[in-house]
């Protein structure tokens, strides 16, 4: 039996009742032989976490964004992470700029959502205040990128704009854990190195998004944009469980305080290796002296008996 014949076995088992309950059967069976043509695809795939493969997939009827390749609405990709000095392949769900643009106009949030890249030399004017407008006449000449735009059409005609330069979206490639895990030479390809100018309409129309008017079919595009900026920066869950956690954290003082200062510049990946580290070192409720239930004290003797 081969290695992705085992996988196929270990990802439905976890995964099919799940993603038949948000979609279909038939969906299910598509969808499957798609990522596993993603993972026969890219050797780095191969090697992630089974959690992760299960996770991805699991995403898939989570956003609605098909992996079919002809569509080009989301890609499976390898994350590597550091956890406990460990580094570790997942595998992640991406959104591309066009299945998130997809969800945007499938939700109702906006009629029409395009993003366009402004090269060196093109001709190019953005009018903000009342009157929002963008006069771009490109040059069709392969130079520099400059800045990245989108602009959303909304129901009632109006327009959002939002314009990044490429200053702008350089700061947000560099705090890409995967584009750090590349120049580290942890893995050997990146899409900021071999797509960039996809990663930059993505990232001002994910930026964008978020000023749009939300509609009852929100969910699946909050959901997309967590997935795709969990490789960048800190969720607020993530820093809620922290603080959470850090309450009762048996931790020298100096640890703490120096995760309260590092907190709210973490990467998501970096939040993921806090929790766990703290969620071990909890101090037991009757030693802490809040208030504990009969589970409490029985896990307490248990400790104790174990010794």
């Amino acid at each position: 039996m081969s290695e992705l014949t085992i996988l196929k076995d270990k990802i439905t088992s976890n995964v099919m009742e799940r993603f038949i309950e948000l979609t279909d059967k038939t969906t299910f069976d598509t969808e499957l032989s798609f990522a596993l043509q993603h993972i026969k695809k890219n050797p780095q795939l191969s090697k992630a976490t089974l959690e992760s493969n299960v996770m991805a997939v699991l995403n898939v009827a989570q956003t609605g964004l098909s992996l079919n390749p002809t569509l080009k609405y989301a890609y499976l990709v390898p994350r590597s992470v550091n956890k406990g000095g460990q580094w570790m392949v997942e595998t992640c769900l991406e959104p591309s700029y066009i299945g998130l643009c997809k969800l945007v106009t499938d939700s109702g949030s906006a009629r029409s959502i395009v993003s366009h890249l402004v090269y060196e030399g093109d001709e190019f004017e953005v009018s903000l205040g009342t009157s929002v407008d963008i006069l771009h006449k490109p040059k069709f000449k392969t130079k520099e990128v400059t800045h990245v735009y989108v602009v959303s059409v909304l129901s009632d005609g109006s327009k959002l704009v939002d314009v990044m330069t490429k200053s702008d979206v350089d700061d947000i490639k560099e705090r890409s854990e995967s584009y750090k895990a590349h120049k580290a030479g942890k893995i050997k390809s990146c899409v900021w190195v071999s797509d960039f100018g996809e990663m930059a309409r993505k990232t001002v129309i994910r930026r964008g998004i978020k000023y749009l008017p939300k509609t009852d079919m929100w969910d699946k595009i909050g959901q997309a944009i967590n997935l795709d900026e969990s490789d960048y920066k800190i969720s607020y869950g993530q820093i809620d469980m922290i603080e959470s956690l850090l309450m009762n954290a048996e931790i020298p003082h100096e640890e703490q305080s120096d995760i309260h200062r590092e907190i709210n510049t973490m990467s998501a990946s970096r939040a993921r290796e806090v929790i766990e580290y703290l969620q071990q070192h909890q101090l037991d409720p009757i030693r802490s002296g809040n208030n504990y239930n009969a589970t409490d004290i029985k896990e307490h003797i248990d400790k104790i008996e174990n010794q």
